[in-house]
């Protein structure tokens, strides 16, 4: 059995014609302003007091961007494999993305779908809810 061969050029070129279908002449200009009336959107709605978060000023192997599940299991993966200096950039005041902004009491997956729940081969737990 061979291993097909990847044409590289035929991919970027393929990427490039998708990408002229998104831009846009008006570009960020197209996005409003979260602000006035619209401030509340931008608040954390579970936050009871804004966190004093000093700037970071260390070096870092890794950032990531987004405390949510797949942020976490990268982080959890990094340290697995003896990268030590993470930082994980968050907006919110806690982790957990969509599980932190949306809350659902009682619910343990929020899709039917178990490929989206990762770790369930290395925990061996389905969840029942």
């Amino acid at each position: 059995m061979t291993t097909p061969s990847i044409d590289r050029d035929a991919i970027h070129a393929r990427y490039l014609e998708e990408r002229e279908k998104r831009l846009r002449d008006d570009a960020n200009d197209q996005y409003v302003a979260i602000d006035g009336e619209l401030a509340r959107f931008a608040a954390d709605p579970y936050a009871t007091s804004v966190p004093d978060r000093a700037a970071r000023t260390g070096e870092v192997d890794v950032a990531i961007v987004g405390g949510g599940f797949a942020g976490l299991l990268a982080a959890a993966q990094l340290r697995g494999e003896g990268v030590d200096r993470i930082t994980i950039i968050e907006r919110g005041t806690d982790v957990g993305g969509t599980w932190y902004w949306n809350r659902y009491p009682g619910v343990q997956c929020d899709i039917d779908s178990y490929i989206y729940l990762p770790l369930l081969e290395e925990t061996g737990y389905l969840p029942r809810e």
